[in-house]
């Protein structure tokens, strides 16, 4: 089992410029203060820096960003955790960043989870199975001030995105389902997940092939391919005669298309020019002048009978010209009328093809056949793929099986009854010891009873209860230990009597090897060798004076985050 061991703590406000190192390298450190003087503020900071934030954060300590640094032991290795505006980082013993991360649950929970051993798989809301978060982790080692003397394994904040998790958690730091359980477990909700993916695409294929049967026309007969086999080949001989006359017609009516084009122009230029010439003939017949003087290129030209003639001339040949293509392009247009009138012989040919697909041998059409062939090759599809799909949750369900078969043998009945037992010898010890008699009958049958206790005798029956729990960790758990953290535990104004016993019994009943860190407004008289820690400035923990020193010594270790980006 690995060991975890608080050594010191650094705690830096930027904000209010003041700062606070305390030393926990000891079995046991009490802090001791009145109320307001922030006994609790620095006993959270704990396992807050290492990512287990506590049930309740007063806004004053929120208000101030406080930086931390913790340097915590893990089975006789020294590391340095440093959380800084929601980023964590872990440091060796030689202050040499080895790791950082801002997520919680993604980065800090696997990797805590790797330190300490912590080999639980747990359940999120929507059923991915994650690494839990630090607190997990911490969650029985932890009373919290403002939560933990009424209600069980509930000591810090952001639990309940897992749901039903005290059961596990319980069971899984007790020993009563080891890690070896858990790893199997999560071996098998993984392949339980995989499963129900396959199942929902299995009912997708099925709901699929239903809705396509619905719509299909049956024929209630069976089909014989052979039967319009010479059928099938006079289809194909008629759709290759169908394409080979289309494209003929649309090739020959796109030439004569294209020449059509190129005679239409020669149409419109030829009767331009002739029209200008006609003009020129007019206009020299209206001149009695024997010169014509050009107006732009003042060129002389005659007036004589000669040039009128040339005039004659061009104009009749240019009439020629026109009156031909004009005959060109109506023999064209009648050609392309003529080509386009073949179009309805392909659609004589499409006729002979839908004739071919209607024609009835026996009582079946080859159109229906070809159909019901088609959907008979989408049957086999669906068949197939259902096949596969089927084989592939047998061989899962057969996984889950074994799995399962597996993580019995973590769960024997002799093996929890042994744990249940032992808890239950040190419960009664204690509810003795501290003074709690009549226990409900249900705290004995179970690590997680639901304790409904009242009044100052609660806080003692959870104090007992917390610490039996505790011995049951020290003797069974297969995960880790970590340090015992009991913040106030004089709750419900408890008779001195009664205060002494439960500081006594929260000092001197820890487990062996255990380290314990004692939040208390008195000792009362009661014989302590450890290290007390007091707090003197009421609602003021951090110190202007220590501002400095701790700045430079944790500077370093921000500066290493930084460099990372």
């Amino acid at each position: 089992m690995k060991r975890l061991k608080f050594k010191k703590l650094w705690l830096l406000s930027s904000q209010e410029k003041s700062a606070r190192v305390e030393n926990f390298d000891f079995a046991a450190s009490a802090v001791v203060a009145d109320n307001d003087f922030g006994k609790s503020s620095l006993v959270k900071s704990l396992y807050a820096t290492l990512g287990a934030d506590p049930f309740r954060t007063p806004d004053p300590w929120k208000n101030a960003k406080v930086e931390s640094l913790l340097e915590f032991e893990i089975s006789g290795i020294t590391f340095f955790m440093l959380r800084q505006s929601g980023r964590f980082a872990l440091f060796n013993a030689d202050e040499k960043l080895i790791w950082t991360g801002s997520s919680v649950t993604s980065d800090l929970g696997p990797k805590i989870g790797e330190l300490l051993d912590f080999e639980i798989s747990m359940k999120q809301k929507g059923g991915k199975n994650i690494t839990p978060p630090p607190a997990f982790c911490f969650l029985p080692f932890y009373l919290d001030q403002e939560n933990s003397w009424g209600e069980t394994w509930a000591s810090f904040s952001g639990l309940a995105f897992i749901s039903s998790y005290k059961d596990s958690i319980s069971k899984y730091h007790t020993g009563i389902r080891p890690k070896e359980y858990y790893r199997l477990k999560a071996q098998s909700d993984e392949v339980t997940v995989k499963r129900g993916e396959l199942a929902q695409e299995r009912a997708a294929l099925l709901k699929a092939k239903e809705r396509f049967s619905d719509k299909r026309k049956k024929l209630g007969i069976a089909l014989n391919v052979e039967q319009f086999g010479d059928r099938i080949e006079a289809l194909l001989k008629e759709q290759n005669a169908l394409q080979a006359s289309y494209d003929e017609v649309r090739s020959e009516i796109s030439q004569l298309q294209s020449v059509r084009t190129a005679t239409q122009e020669e149409v419109e230029i030829s009767a331009r020019i002739l029209a200008e010439l006609e003009a020129d003939i007019a206009f020299s017949k209206k001149l009695s002048e024997a010169e014509i003087v050009c107006p732009l290129c003042s060129t002389v030209h005659e007036n004589d009978f000669a040039n009128r003639f040339g005039l004659h001339n061009d104009a009749d040949a240019c009439r020629v010209v026109f009156l031909e293509s004009k005959a060109k392009v109506e023999k064209l247009d009648a050609e392309i009328s003529r080509k386009l009138k073949s179009v309805p012989s392909v659609r004589k040919r499409i006729d002979a093809i839908q004739s071919i697909l209607s024609e009835v041998r026996g009582q079946i059409k080859l159109g229906d056949m070809l159909r019901d062939e088609s959907e008979r090759l989408v049957d086999t599809t669906f068949e197939d793929e259902q096949r596969s799909i089927d084989g592939d949750i047998g061989l899962l369900n057969q996984q889950i099986a074994e799995t399962k078969s597996k993580m019995e043998a973590y769960n024997k009945k002799e093996h929890r009854e042994k744990i249940i037992k032992f808890y239950a010898d040190k419960l009664r010890e204690f509810c003795g010891k501290i003074g709690v008699q009549n226990v409900p009958e249900n705290m004995w049958n179970s690590v997680r009873p639901p304790i409904r206790e009242t009044g100052n005798r609660a806080p003692r029956l959870l104090l007992a209860y917390n610490y039996a729990v505790l011995h049951t960790i020290n003797e069974f758990s297969t995960s880790c230990f970590c340090p015992i953290v009991v913040d106030t535990p004089l709750q419900q104004d408890p008779d001195p009597e009664n205060a002494k016993r439960m500081i006594d019994f929260a000092i001197n009943q820890r487990p062996a090897e255990s380290q314990l860190i004692l939040a208390t407004g008195s000792l009362h008289g009661v014989d302590f060798d450890g290290q007390q820690i007091h707090p003197d400035a009421k609602e003021k923990l951090l110190s202007e004076e220590q501002y400095e020193v701790v700045r430079n010594f944790m500077l370093p270790f921000m500066n290493s985050v930084l460099t990372t980006g």
